[in-house]
């Protein structure tokens, strides 16, 4: 079908991408006070960091806002489709195709509990891989009639890959090891699940999705983050035991 706001032809996601959307509990340390390179946690600020990170947002992103007064929903982020207000909407899944672009969505509360300022740089990176990713910028295909699940299970493990890949290579100064842990244990959930529900039903399918999802930092091309020069690797790191 044709985008009202892009007037690009582009398909429907079958699968709304809560893309950020973990179960969210209050971490025992207190939020880092925010600094001069550290993004504010308002629609403009959160924008500009995501402009800082990936100039080209825009080629994937049509705009960034809170939820909506009465959209409760225990996420972090998730994209959707433009003026779309809640991410489980039936109407609210993001396009699909050559040149979609989508908006993100936040839950600033949520963000906020026990979180740093640095996680919000991989929030925005999540879903900007997301985004680029539905839009065709990267060399990962799309699980496009693998199934709802199949699909959402798919991205997300790609997505939370990239975030570690990402993380490893010192691109989130600042982020604290339990938060690379919490996305670390997303990419292996979201690994896991995705192997139990194909490689009875389609070994052959499952061996080529393993083998691209082990490596999505090679799959997007990030045109150079200027967070990636004070690299680091916090003794400790290491992989999901969901992860092969």
């Amino acid at each position: 079908m044709r985008s009202p706001r892009n007037g690009l032809q582009a398909r429907l996601s079958r699968v709304v991408l809560v893309a950020a959307g973990v179960s969210i509990g209050v971490a025992a340390h207190a939020l880092a006070a925010d600094g001069a390179d550290q993004p504010g946690l308002d629609a403009p600020a959160l924008l500009h960091a995501l402009a800082r990170i990936h100039p080209d947002y825009r080629l994937y992103i049509s705009g960034l806002r809170p939820l909506a007064p009465g959209v409760s929903r225990r996420l972090y982020m998730a994209l959707v489709r433009p003026g779309a207000d809640d991410p489980a909407g039936r109407d609210s899944a993001p396009y699909a195709g050559p040149g979609a672009r989508n908006d993100i969505v936040y839950d600033g509360e949520a963000i906020l509990a026990g979180h740093s300022p640095a996680f919000r740089y991989l929030l925005l990176d999540h879903e900007y891989f997301h985004a680029r990713h539905l839009a065709g910028g990267t060399l990962l295909p799309l699980a496009s009639g693998a199934g709802a699940e199949i699909e959402r299970h798919y991205s997300e493990a790609a997505a939370w890959g990239f975030n570690v890949a990402e993380a490893r290579a010192g691109r989130y100064p600042g982020l604290r090891p339990d938060e690379f842990r919490e996305a670390l244990d997303r990419q292996g959930e979201h690994f896991a699940s995705l192997k139990a529900l194909m490689k009875e039903k389609d070994p052959g399918r499952w061996s080529g999705m393993a083998d691209l999802l082990r490596q999505p930092e090679l799959l997007i091309k990030t045109g150079g983050s200027p967070l990636a020069a004070d690299r680091w690797h916090p003794s400790g790191w290491g992989r999901s035991p969901a992860i092969p």
